[in-house]
């Protein structure tokens, strides 16, 4: 072989090698999943919560993952994210995530999260955060349903059906007489029974009061859901 030749060759060999590293650094990123989740909605004021993630093409290498992206009101939160298999994943919503009523969508990015290649985006599947829808509420019983005037403080106890205790759904205890309800201080002790103190000073006259279990959002502008009502008598010493 010539002396130009042996160049040529060489400049060709040179050449192929750039090529080889320029198709390295100006590669795609990974195929987008396609995916459904499970479940697809939860109440406000929920604990912490385990999504389940079907979908295809997920990967857990070092530099390209999949994970699982919360995307509510403008921004996006990265789940903490289990890699189960390549159409699987679990994931944790935070209670934080769920304490009040949203629609948000879930989705899964693949890629580096160093890298300067954009991630790759799945589909996104609505989640609804929802308030909890006031049930039928009723009592059937109170215990005791009488006392003295005079009595001091007294633990009252509620029997009924649908009663609830969330971040902004709860059940309360009231009072009333007079023309005004008193809401007592309540201990949720079931969906079927609650505790309330009725403080002595509603307990200092002679008279005849309505209990009743009014349901809802103390810091919404709707009204509450009211039980039906059981008379409790204040009765002379």
């Amino acid at each position: 072989m010539n002396a130009t030749n042996a160049a040529s060759l060489g400049l060709l060999i040179l050449l192929l090698g750039f090529g080889g590293c320029g198709s390295e650094s100006t590669g795609s990123p990974p195929p987008a999943p396609g995916i459904s989740i499970s479940p697809v909605m939860a109440l406000a004021g929920s604990p912490d919560l385990v999504l389940n993630v079907t979908g295809s093409n997920f990967v857990d290498d070092t530099h390209n993952r999949s994970v699982v992206v919360w995307s509510a009101n403008g921004s996006d939160t990265f789940l903490v994210t289990t890699f189960v298999s390549i159409t699987q994943l679990t994931a944790v919503i935070h209670a934080a995530l769920l304490a009040s009523p949203v629609t948000a969508r879930v989705l899964v990015e693949t890629g580096d999260p160093m890298g300067s290649l954009p991630l790759s985006k799945s589909n996104s599947i609505t989640f609804s955060v929802t308030a909890t829808p006031p049930g039928s509420i009723s009592i059937s019983s109170i215990s005791p349903m009488s006392a003295i005037a005079g009595s001091p403080d007294l633990v009252l106890t509620v029997t009924g059906s649908n009663f609830v205790h969330t971040t902004h759904n709860k059940s309360v205890v009231a009072w009333s007489a007079n023309g005004s309800d008193t809401h007592l201080s309540t201990t949720f002790d079931s969906s079927t029974q609650l505790t309330a103190i009725i403080p002595a000073a509603l307990l200092a006259s002679p008279i005849t009061a309505k209990v009743l279990v009014e349901t809802g959002d103390p810091m919404s502008s709707l009204p509450p859901s009211k039980s039906n009502s059981i008379n409790f008598t204040v009765t002379s010493p």
